[in-house]
């Protein structure tokens, strides 16, 4: 009996143990996405915006949103160097480094003196490509325009590489066609406000119908939240539970209980005490787990084919239709490996549980 009771013990340890590995990597998961993606509306049309980077410009200086023109294919040298890299350009506003959530490794994004030089950042695998074991002055020729690499930002984990570009991204502050259009606008996200409504906002901003696909990635950091706290909800109640069952056998026995007064009075006393902290308890738990009333439906909360129709639109955000930068992918990722480690915490959780319960009650 010893044997089997120490037996339970160590499963019960080994389950929790892989429980807390799993809720750590989902929070893990969880904080990579809030740092790599942006947490913004991005408003994209494959052949621009119908407004040009260099008229988004003015706008972003009011902190609104960023602006990034559409890209082009390049094959990228050093100057006096062989052999050539292949990349993707793109030209973007002096604030797209911020918005588009670029951590830099070397320099920064384009400076407020760089009127008149050409300027570009570049991911970290492609500066290791070009410059291992150069320390002079950063000089690149992209497509026959010489370019000084002002900022080295980091490609990202495993994660984010897997949602990013098969090619590296270089972002420019200058264009061979100064009216480039705008492929995608990355809107600062709003939690009380539609996605609709930000563009809505943007577009009556400037003057200029904006009409593109939405991807609201304010949203998708949102949801990174609520299924991680919606883990720690499922395992909480497995506590919850057990003290319902606890409380409903105490008030059972109360009830069959006629001959010993005080044993009636203790085991009701216990019973409506277990019963009390389990509805506290449940009512903390609701509290991690809350819905913004903007992402509901407005007239019935139980309008089950609304939340279908918010679904659909999301698996349609996240599809692979090619382009260089998709943060919804990035996001996508993101978002499926927190889930899958949330959903394997709480049942280790769970079982976990129950083998440290029948320790305790065998022992």
């Amino acid at each position: 009996m010893k044997k089997k009771n120490i037996r339970i013990l160590l499963w019960g340890m080994a389950q929790l143990s892989l429980s807390a590995c799993f809720f750590f990597a989902a929070a893990f998961a969880n904080k990579e996405l809030d740092s790599q993606t942006p947490s913004a509306i991005e408003l994209y049309a494959a052949q621009g915006l119908g407004v040009t980077v260099a008229e988004s410009a003015p706008f972003t200086e009011w902190g609104a949103f960023a602006a990034a023109g559409i890209g082009e294919r390049v094959q990228v040298t050093v100057l006096e160097g062989n052999g050539s890299v292949p990349a993707y350009y793109q030209m973007a506003t002096p604030n797209y480094g911020e918005y588009a959530a670029l951590h830099f490794t070397e320099g920064g994004y384009f400076p407020d003196d760089a009127s008149g030089k050409n300027l570009a950042v570049i991911p970290e695998s492609l500066a290791t490509q070009l410059f291992e074991g150069k320390n002079a002055k950063r000089m690149l020729c992209i497509d026959g325009r010489e370019f000084e690499a002002c900022g080295i930002y980091e490609d990202g984990g495993v994660l984010a590489q897997l949602g990013s570009a098969s090619i590296p991204v270089v972002y420019g502050n200058t264009s061979k066609n100064p009216d480039v259009p705008a492929e995608h606008l990355l809107i600062r996200a709003d939690a009380g406000k539609t996605a609709q409504q930000q563009q809505q906002e943007t577009a009556d901003t400037m003057q200029i119908p904006l009409d593109g696909e939405i991807n609201d990635l304010g949203r998708l950091h949102q949801l990174g939240d609520s299924l991680l706290l919606l883990g720690f909800f499922l395992a909480g109640l497995w506590f919850v539970l057990r003290l319902c069952i606890f409380a409903y056998r105490k008030l059972v026995s109360a009830y069959g209980c006629k001959e010993n007064g005080a044993q009636r009075e203790l085991a009701v006393f216990w019973g409506a005490s277990a019963f009390l902290l389990a509805a506290v308890g449940f009512w903390l738990l609701l509290q991690l787990v809350r819905i913004p009333a903007v992402y509901l439906p407005e007239d019935n909360i139980f309008d089950f084919s609304y939340y279908g129709q918010q679904i659909l639109s999301g698996v349609q955000q996240i599809h692979a239709d090619g382009r260089t930068k998709d943060f919804s992918r990035a996001c996508a990722v993101y978002l499926f490996a927190e889930a899958g480690c949330t959903a394997a915490a709480v049942p280790f959780f769970w079982a976990g549980c129950q083998k440290l319960r029948r320790w305790l009650l065998d022992g």
